[in-house]
């Protein structure tokens, strides 16, 4: 089980300009590892851990995304994610491309005032 939101997080995040969404790890790529650290363990407790990517998809397809313009993936597990596969999980939602989400990677902030078109919302 990995993080949920409530239902007063989709509202207050629901009709946002920009959001910035955790996306921790993709199953895939955790299932994988051998044996799951103590770490790991933690990032998987329950509705209060960390957001997947189709945990963070599943926010964001709840949310009022008729303002959104601006959508970064964040958080992202260097050892348990990649950001091609957050990318493709919050675009699908969005009817988009993965070029249509910002990835901030722990090698350096994102600016968002270099974001300059929008994200494309499906009708």
């Amino acid at each position: 089980m990995f993080g949920d939101a409530t239902a007063h997080i989709t509202d207050a995040l629901s009709g946002c300009d920009a959001l910035v969404l955790e996306s921790r790890i993709t199953m895939s790529r955790c299932s994988r590892q051998a044996a799951i650290h103590r770490r790991s363990r933690r990032v998987l407790a329950g509705m209060h851990g960390h957001l997947n990517n189709d945990a963070a998809a599943g926010i964001l397809a709840a949310l009022d995304r008729s303002k959104l313009h601006h959508l970064v993936a964040a958080h992202l597990s260097q050892q348990n994610n990649l950001p091609e596969l957050a990318q493709a999980a919050l675009a699908a939602v969005l009817g988009g491309t993965p070029a249509d989400v910002v990835v901030a990677t722990q090698a350096g902030w994102v600016r968002l005032v270099v974001l300059m078109t929008p994200v494309r919302v499906s009708p």
